[in-house]
């Protein structure tokens, strides 16, 4: 008995108070739940005395739900059943969260160090439910003659040993002005937990720190899962609403396509670093000038592809002009069934999104999709950004003779659609893009190329999405 007695008390000294987050919309004041043991040990003791931080009380902003998205099996082209028999079209799948009080517990903090700073950081912040969560905005209001910085650390994992030790997993230290807004956004997916370090100098009282962010059930920066039915076959996607949706306004649609790498059936790794829809959500996310539905349809493998496509039937299979990577030829069946999932959703009662304004992103292979895609459906896209691809003949190469003459006639069909080409210097795709290039500017088209200098492949996505005047150029596009 007295040994179990003991167990138990050992166990009771090491737990370890964690802020979990009640699921938005509950109303509900929070509980604290406990972990056993310290993640990081502290460059300080805890004093006596010191008391355990009371519940965190959320303050919901935005009702929402995340069921996936699934439209029914289509009979026949445009492959699309009627409205009465679709599934509902769910609601935006993020949700605002507000956590106050945070403050009154604030001495009893963990003392860390992070990089070259003492500081304190907060219990970890965590919903109950599988939640991603982003778009950090601390506000803390002090007095005194001395400096507050704020740093937010953010992980998939609850580690906060290693979220101190990763400099990617921690923002840079910002100076805090007293009741101003600080706002981070991680460039990373899948992180369901978050912690606030906060370093003080000099006379500092801190009366009160607040804590709002954006979080979302199943999301991957920020985009919901749903799964698209089409002539036998089931087409993973994600999609993201624009932020602060109101149905009473149009929005662009965004398609975005990935590299090789987002090739599967798990609705997972199509959303890959080097497509537009991560920056959509890390970087623009709040920018009112790039709101918009994003779309990310993932590639399927061979194998999950169903007849009469190719491989298991002839459409869409590969021809002299485009001998390989064929999944997302213009006949193919990944093509007619993203084509077919924009057009389901911009009938759509639910979304409001503007026909005019439809916009294809691609990179790598999503690059060489991108003339497929131009070619597949020539009157939907009002324009495209091609990033790393390439538009005919095997991948890599550079069209001449024969092959060049073929592209000559294919640009044709899509000379209409103002498009932008990217490649890197060191990028062995930058061939093919030169060419695609050249032959559009032949004809007069809206057509740009522009070569990142010492840059390679995968470097070159970054440079595409990280610059605004590419996606302020693209939202300025409409259907004539």
């Amino acid at each position: 008995m007295i040994r179990h007695l003991l167990s138990i008390l050992i166990v009771l000294l090491f737990v370890v108070p964690v802020y979990t987050l009640a699921e938005p919309g509950t109303g509900k004041r929070l509980k604290p739940r406990w972990k056993l043991g310290n993640t990081v040990k502290p460059t300080q003791p805890q004093q006596p005395g010191q008391k355990t931080p009371e519940p965190i009380p959320v303050q919901p902003r935005q009702e929402t739900q995340t069921p996936a998205l699934v439209a029914d099996e289509p009979a026949q082209e445009p492959m699309v059943e009627s409205d009465s028999e679709q599934a509902p079209v769910p609601q935006p799948p993020l949700k605002n969260f507000e956590v106050q009080g945070l403050a009154d517990d604030f001495f009893s903090w963990q003392t860390v160090t992070l990089g070259d700073k003492s500081c304190r950081v907060s219990p970890v912040i965590s919903f109950a439910r599988d939640y991603e969560i982003n778009h950090h905005t601390v506000t803390i209001t002090f007095t005194g003659s001395g400096t507050v910085e704020l740093s937010v650390g953010h992980y998939s994992a609850e580690n906060l040993q290693t979220v101190c030790e990763k400099k990617h997993l921690h923002s840079r230290f910002q100076k805090v002005i007293s009741g101003e807004p600080v706002k981070v956004s991680s460039g990373y997916k899948n992180e369901h937990f978050a912690w606030l370090f906060i370093a003080t100098e000099g006379a500092v009282n801190i009366q009160a720190i607040d804590y709002s962010g954006i979080c979302g059930i199943d999301t991957l920066y920020g985009h919901a899962p749903g799964v698209f039915k089409f002539a036998g076959g089931r087409l993973p996607y994600r999609l993201m609403y624009p932020r602060n949706y109101d149905p009473q306004k149009s929005y662009p649609l965004v398609l975005s396509v990935s590299g090789s790498g987002g090739v599967g059936s798990d609705n997972v790794k199509n959303m890959e670093m080097v497509i537009y829809a991560k920056s959509a959500y890390t970087q623009y996310y709040e920018d009112e000038q790039l709101e918009c539905f994003s779309l990310v349809p993932q590639i399927p493998p061979n194998e999950a592809i169903p007849s009469p496509y190719w491989p298991k039937g002839t459409l869409g299979k590969p021809t002299p002009e485009h001998p390989d990577w064929a999944a997302v030829n213009e006949q193919g069946w990944y093509a007619q069934a993203s084509v077919a999932l924009i057009k389901y959703l911009v009938e759509s009662p639910e979304l409001n999104i503007d026909p005019q304004r439809i916009y294809y992103t691609g990179f790598s292979y999503g690059g060489k999709a991108c003339w497929e895609f131009l070619k597949a459906a020539p009157d939907l896209f009002a324009a495209a950004i091609c990033g790393g691809g390439w538009p005919i003949g095997p991948a890599y190469s550079n069209p001449t003779g024969l092959m060049r003459e073929k592209l000559k006639e294919e640009v044709k069909r899509y000379q209409h659609i103002p498009v932008r080409i990217f490649a890197g210097e060191k990028d062995p795709m930058r061939q093919g893009s030169q060419a695609v290039a050249e032959e559009l500017q032949a004809l007069n088209a809206d057509a740009i190329y522009k070569e990142f200098p010492d840059a390679s492949h995968v470097a070159t996505a970054g440079k595409i999405w990280s610059d605004k005047n590419n996606l302020v150029w693209l939202f300025g596009k409409k259907l004539q």
